[in-house]
């Protein structure tokens, strides 16, 4: 592994498989190219079906950077009998389980979405690869986030296993023989390069967090997570049909972070205000939210009222 430390595209192919086995056509994501000169840079318009629900093919986020959905069950029942303006009755919610891919000089996948979306997984790497996939990257030992492990390496078995250096149970899901990283830890593709960080909000001691740097893109795992509604797969923060607001972002943190109930309120927004002067990220690109590409330090700030409501009103419910 070469390390430093401390320091309109629619899938290859449109054959999919379904959950009972059988495969089936598919052109679910449009991405239509605009002209390079009309935009000054390479850009999409997204084109969606509300009908369209379970079977998102990739999105390319940023040039050979690929963003992977999984949606999940229907949560609507996160919702109580007082919907919040942001929420659709007449859609499916979802929380959305995400890998990102990177096709450089050597590729790297990022997280490996859970089980019920194996094949999805080892078909968008087949698709979006010219050659095998060189190393497989999980945030953390969870099941949306390592699920399907053993699979993607069982399919390519030439991938570099890299797993957190953090915590001391690696040995318990299988993550010994892995490379470990941290923070400052680095891996050159070619002409991008990622680098790891210790995960400041974690879901677990053995997580950490990655950096793309050459398009400042940062992958904060379970931090930033939101729900989307079946509608809006794929679909960039900005393009959802209603803004993020905090209480969106609660249904959420109230249900995965629910230790923000005992943080001190003030330490955890120093904690923000760090993240925002250090990553100054361009784009993030979570685990369980849509992309955020727009204006993204304001949603780092807005997990400030959201700390402050679980630390006030305590957990909002279960993820399960």
């Amino acid at each position: 592994m070469s390390t430093t430390t401390g320091s309109s595209i629619l899938s290859r192919r449109s054959r999919r498989r379904s959950p009972d086995g059988s495969v089936f056509e598919c052109a679910f994501l449009s991405l239509e190219r605009l002209p390079e000169e009309a935009t000054g840079s390479a850009s999409y318009n997204f084109k969606r079906s509300r009908s369209v629900q379970s079977y998102w093919m990739p999105r390319e986020i940023a040039p050979d950077l690929f963003w992977i959905q999984e949606n999940g069950t229907d949560r609507s029942g996160f919702v109580d009998d007082s919907p919040p303006p942001w929420y659709d009755e007449s859609d499916t919610l979802h929380i959305a389980q995400n890998t990102y891919l990177i096709d450089d000089e050597q590729s790297l996948l990022f997280d490996t979405l859970s089980p019920a979306s194996t094949d999805r997984i080892l078909d968008a790497i087949d698709d979006l690869l010219e050659n095998s996939l060189d190393y497989l990257v999980v945030s953390h030992p969870d099941v949306p986030h390592a699920g399907n492990t053993a699979r993607i390496l069982d399919a390519h078995p030439e991938a570099e296993l890299v797993a957190p250096r953090y915590g001391n149970a690696h040995e318990l899901y299988h993550l010994d023989d892995a490379t470990h990283v941290g923070a400052g830890d680095r891996i050159d593709l070619g002409q991008r390069t990622v680098e790891f960080h210790e995960a400041t909000f974690p879901d677990a001691s053995l997580h950490m967090w990655m950096t793309e740097r050459t398009t400042d893109t940062l992958f904060p795992v379970d931090w930033l997570g939101y729900p989307h509604h079946g509608s809006e797969g794929l679909a960039f923060a900005d393009e959802l049909d209603a803004p993020i607001t905090p209480d969106r972002l609660v249904v959420f943190h109230g249900r995965v972070m629910f230790w923000y109930q005992y943080v001190d309120v003030e330490t955890v927004h120093d904690e923000i205000d760090r993240l925002i002067r250090e990553f100054s990220p361009a784009m993030i690109a979570p685990a369980h939210g849509n992309v955020i590409r727009e204006d993204p330090a304001e949603y780092m700030e807005m997990m400030k009222p959201v700390v402050e409501r679980i630390a006030t009103e305590g957990r909002t419910g279960t993820l399960g």
